[in-house]
């Protein structure tokens, strides 16, 4: 016979068919397959393939970046049928890998260093109170006592005997302190490095719910924004004579410290810049009252990037300002935590709403500080090793202190350049992407990869100038036309003529309004320019009572080159700024003079091995008792 239920029982039973079951989270293993660089900032695009069962699921895509915007995550689902309820992010921070047998014997070693320093310490302790003993004694036989002769010099010979002793001790304890204090340092460095290589490591999920009628497995894409990356633009301008086209090569060296590098991964790079606020500015209304002030107008910033983390760093000392490595610093309460380095720095990334931070070494009081800004510094008290053995004679109390030696420092080199590969182009509205045809590979070190973009066979125009009165040489000038359908950007430029580097200049894009683009390709050695005075040159006199004063000069160029060349010599006459000064000038009829400059100009076109000559003088009248100075 069945036995009734309880009447509370029954009651309860439909309160636990109501309640909510625990939703099983999945984990996920994406893989990066794409990223889009910006000049600042790029965005990640991952691929994962899952199973999603028929009804609410909980999907986590582990093992993505900590370095991202949280705000800017966004997951989409191959599957019409998969609705995404909502996405969210969040940081795992694993547990600390084991110790592992070398950081046990290292540590166990450090111990027992640390033993054989509270021997020492104790023995230096008790030899300098013996002293202190000795010391009193010998004043109070000298003065009270009363002692013949021979009692006397027994004394005092006992007493030089165990000073000299003591003495001597000291000087061997120091020295062992010191072997000792260098041996725990060198393990201590060594058990830093140990610890950085095997420090807990924080990696973010992204969390999404989602709906589905029945079982389906699709793919997902998740993508989100990290700032630490971009790109910036370097061209080669290869000329190899006037008489062929500039071999304009677009480069960019891109860059990226995210946290998680970019294996074969397809890349796109976009002249945008999602940092940059899209709003388009607006002016105020400019009121004007008494002492009023015109409106300031403030450009509007970047964005902030909103993480689901905060990294602290900063440097640990002792008490005397040496910096101590090996310190461990965690987050009280949890497995967050890292060691400081050779130099004493450390660098961590702590969870959202975490308050504090704990500092504990070996030999030194714990300590515990408030996360208060990005940067925490600490600086540790000695603490007690053992209880010390201190003899305390007459009152007198001395301790010994232990030695420190200075750290070095290490730098890193950078990585070579990777090949350069095939590239396409798409225009959109605003912003010109460079999409990358073959897979590439950026670590996440910082490091610039050079990448190239396009490479163009550009008609141009090629023109010399020479300013012989300034510089003996002739400058080249390569002229580009409809430059704008290259989507060029302001950027460094290296320059190579005739085979030889000639140095580095700038492209200065966004200031050029002109039609034509124009390119300084440096001094063109094939091009001689000469200028010297012309000692024969006489003007004639000016009228009683002036003086005069003449120069005359003669220019020539020579063109060496295989190709003809077209030049532009400038030089100048001087002009009056006074009513009482004269200029009278002797010019050429092949040249262009602008009067109220004094410029001249000649438009040269040579042809190769041809030279060109020309001679042009002034004379300066002015009144007597003037002092006037010519070239």
């Amino acid at each position: 016979m069945r036995r009734p239920l309880p009447l509370l029982l029954c009651l309860l039973l439909p309160l636990f068919a109501a309640m909510p079951t625990t939703v099983d989270e999945t984990k996920i293993s994406s893989t990066i397959r794409s990223a889009t660089v910006y000049l600042e900032g790029a965005q990640v695009n991952r691929r994962a393939e899952a199973t999603v069962p028929s009804g609410r699921s909980t999907l986590v895509f582990t093992g993505l970046t900590t370095d991202l915007d949280k705000g800017s995550v966004q997951v989409s689902a191959a599957d019409a049928e998969v609705q995404i309820l909502s996405v969210s992010h969040r940081l795992n921070f694993a547990e600390r890998p084991a110790a592992t047998p070398r950081e046990q014997a290292l540590r166990a070693r450090i111990t027992a260093l640390d033993k054989r320093t509270r021997r020492l310490r104790t023995e230096a302790a008790i030899a300098q109170e013996e002293e202190a003993i000795l010391k009193e004694n010998r004043k109070f036989v000298g003065t009270e006592s009363g002692l013949d002769a021979d009692d006397l010099i027994r004394g005092v010979e006992y007493h030089r005997e165990r000073l000299t002793a003591i003495k001597l001790q000291y000087l061997v304890l120091e020295d062992s302190l010191t072997a000792v204090a260098d041996r725990r340092e060198t393990l201590q460095k060594e058990l830093a490095q140990l610890g950085k290589s095997q420090e807990q490591k924080a990696t973010g999920e992204v969390v999404v719910v989602t709906q589905t009628e029945r079982a389906v497995r699709t793919a997902f894409t998740v993508s989100y924004l990290v700032p630490n990356a971009g790109w910036s633009p370097v061209y080669d301008v290869r000329v190899q004579d006037v008489a062929t086209p500039v071999d304009l090569r677009y480069r960019a060296r891109v860059r990226q410290q995210s946290g998680e590098p970019w294996d074969n991964i397809n890349l796109t790079l976009s002249t945008g810049d999602p940092t940059l606020n899209a709003e388009a500015p607006e002016l105020p209304v400019w009121r004007i009252t008494n002492n009023s002030r015109p409106p300031v107008y403030r450009p509007k910033g970047k964005k902030e990037v909103a993480f689901a983390y905060g990294t602290v760093s900063g440097l640990v000392t002792d008490a005397s300002g040496e910096p101590l490595i090996g310190v461990n610093v965690s987050i009280p309460g949890t497995a967050v935590g890292t060691v400081t380095d050779i130099d004493g720095t450390y660098r961590l990334t702590v969870p959202e709403g975490s308050r504090s931070l704990r500092f504990s070494y070996t030999g030194f009081n714990d300590l515990v500080k408030e996360i208060s800004g990005p940067e925490v510094d600490a600086q540790l008290e000695e603490g007690v090793l053992l209880d010390e053995v201190v003899v305390t004679g007459y009152g007198r109390e001395n301790k010994l202190r232990l030695p420190r030696v200075d750290l070095k420092r290490e730098r890193a080199a950078a990585a070579p350049p990777p090949p350069p590969v095939a590239v396409a182009v798409e225009r959109r509205a605003t912003t010109v992407a460079f999409v990358i045809e073959l897979p590439y590979s950026i670590p996440s070190d910082g490091s610039p990869r050079n990448v190239e973009i396009q490479q163009h066979t550009v008609s141009t125009q090629y023109s010399h100038f020479a300013v012989p009165k300034l510089s003996p040489a002739a400058y080249l000038t390569a002229t580009l036309t409809d430059w704008e359908q290259y989507n060029l950007i302001s950027g460094d430029v290296q320059l190579f003529f005739e085979g030889t580097y000639l140095g580095e200049s700038y492209l200065d894009i966004d200031s050029n309004t002109n039609d034509t683009l124009d390119i300084s390709l440096g001094r063109d050695p094939g091009v001689i320019v000469t200028r010297t005075r012309d000692t024969d040159y006489r003007k004639r006199a000016f009228l009683s009572g002036k003086q005069t004063d003449s120069r005359g000069w003669r220019i020539r160029v020579r063109n060496t080159k295989q190709q003809p060349i077209n030049l532009t010599v400038m030089d100048q006459v001087p002009i009056s700024g006074q009513s009482n000064i004269e200029v009278e000038t002797d010019l050429p009829t092949d040249v262009v003079l602008q009067e109220q400059r004094g410029f001249l100009t000649w438009q040269l076109d040579l042809a190769p091995r041809e030279a060109w000559t020309t001679q042009f003088g002034y004379a300066v009248k002015y009144p007597k008792g003037m002092r006037i100075y010519l070239e």
